[in-house]
């Protein structure tokens, strides 16, 4: 997401009837008495959203095989890992803030003797990995190739400048909807057991601005809406919120009066 959102909303408990979602007015918020909306969205205003389930997230899993590389005495051999969301030094966990994408290489000189194998190869390669207490994968000998693996899903996806032909074994998914997750955005608001679904609303946000002499302009925003998929009373909350969002919710007056 480029841009923190304006709003944050968890709900972990849930109430009967979908009473938490409340569409009035073509207004909609949020009604449990403690992540209401600040200012509910005139959903005329609105220009996308968004619904994301819960994962976990899986560490990726790429195998490069070296069998069709030259085996070379006196010759170097890189493999560089980069991960491009992982791009924050200063404190601030922005890569934006920091511009910068972090390349961790490993090289190695055969010496006078070439590798016996392309095996062995993968192993001076994953030695050197290995060695490096900052590495974001660790590597291992698999079947001949150079395994690598994600340390942390949270760090996002990694990719490989190298000579070994690539095969991703497991790809990579983000996490999503996580308590971890939710903590960052929304401290003290999250539960530890909870699985959220996510739902993000963009819209135009009016503001007035000096530059258009006090007249209001239309800048990007969006809020997001963490809900428990464990919670009792969440599948009514789960249609409730859906057919809002896809305009067929009923009756159809309550997307009137803006």
């Amino acid at each position: 997401m480029p841009h923190s959102p304006k709003e944050v909303a968890v709900l972990n408990t849930i109430q009967a009837a979908a009473a938490d979602s409340v569409l009035s007015g073509g207004k909609y918020n949020l009604n449990d008495g403690t992540d209401d909306l600040t200012t509910p969205i005139k959903l005329s205003d609105a220009t996308s959203s968004e619904k994301i389930a819960y994962a976990a997230g899986t560490a990726s899993v790429k195998d490069y095989d070296y069998a069709g590389v030259a085996l070379l005495a006196d010759h170097q051999y890189r493999v560089a890992v980069v991960v491009p969301s992982n791009a924050a030094v200063s404190g601030s966990v922005s890569s934006e803030a920091d511009e910068i994408i972090p390349i961790r290489e490993y090289v190695i000189w055969t010496g006078g003797t070439a590798p016996a194998s392309a095996s062995d190869l993968v192993d001076l390669l994953l030695a050197r990995i290995n060695l490096d207490s900052g590495a974001k994968v660790t590597a291992s000998n698999a079947g001949g190739s150079l395994r690598l693996t994600l340390d942390d899903v949270a760090t996002g996806d990694f990719r490989t400048e190298s000579d070994g032909a690539e095969t991703v074994t497991t790809p990579y998914v983000a996490p999503a909807g996580t308590p971890a997750i939710v903590e960052a955005l929304a401290p003290t608001k999250s539960s530890p057991t909870a699985t959220y679904t996510t739902w993000r609303i963009d819209f135009s946000d009016f503001l007035r601005n000096n530059a258009v002499s006090g007249g209001a302009v239309a800048f990007p925003a969006h809020v997001l809406m963490f809900v428990d998929a464990g919670a009792t009373n969440y599948a009514a909350f789960e249609t409730e919120i859906d057919a809002v969002l896809a305009g067929t919710h009923t009756p159809v007056a309550d997307y009137l009066g803006v």
